[in-house]
């Protein structure tokens, strides 16, 4: 199996590294990629940031890796996962909808709007699939369906648009795994029904960070 993180790097690798050792745990014979800047001992793909957008860098990121593997499986630094996910099951949530100012980012709202719009002006699901969860992408679909969309100019959701663009047989509701605070007993329970969770910058408290190197 290949794994690919479009990766900025930030303050810290704490994230990707732990990330990473987790899948040498559960997945030993996987090759593992960084799609941008460099980490000391993962494969990377170099990749130059060029566009305004951040949602537009992780996509341009995500179609240079489809150049090179048929499929691959798209890692945020921040994914912890063990061996109970199923790669073929494709996990999604309701319906995609903004958030309460407060709650989340401008770009975040705009990347609804954007997916929504494009999604209803073509008469398609707008379901969520922004559940902070490791997908599986076919790059040769990948690339056709992006292929439709001036993602370039635009905040967007990458996910939401493969999915509703191309419906997954029998999607999984999943609850949003992503936890900003330290939520030990969250996390483990995500682990357990989902075999994945994701953390925000909150998390990585003294006691949050020792939950996640006692997990390798």
């Amino acid at each position: 199996m290949i794994f690919v993180y479009p990766y900025k790097r930030k303050d810290s690798d704490f994230c990707i590294i732990h990330s990473v050792k987790l899948l040498n745990k559960y997945y030993p014979n996987s090759a593992i990629f960084t799609i941008g800047d460099k980490v000391d001992g993962i494969d990377n793909i170099p990749h130059d940031d060029s566009n305004i957008i951040r949602g537009a860098n992780v996509t341009s990121k995500l179609l240079l890796a489809s150049e090179s593997f048929r499929e691959f499986v798209y890692m945020n630094d921040d994914f912890f996962i063990n061996d109970r996910i199923d790669f073929n099951r494709v996990y999604c949530g309701s319906e995609l909808l903004e958030r309460k100012e407060g709650k989340a980012s401008i770009s975040w709202n705009q990347s609804v709007d954007n997916t929504k719009h494009y999604l209803s002006h073509n008469n398609l699901n707008t379901i969520t699939y922004e559940c902070h969860q490791p997908v599986l992408f076919n790059s040769e679909l990948l690339r056709s369906t992006m292929s439709q969309i001036d993602w370039r100019n635009n905040d967007h959701f990458v996910k939401s648009l493969y999915f509703n663009i191309n419906p997954p047989t029998n999607p999984m509701p999943i609850d949003n795994v992503k936890l900003i605070e330290p939520n030990i007993n969250r996390a483990n329970m995500f682990l357990s029904m989902f075999g994945c969770f994701s953390i925000g910058q909150g998390f990585l408290t003294e006691q949050g960070a020792n939950f996640i190197k006692k997990l390798i």
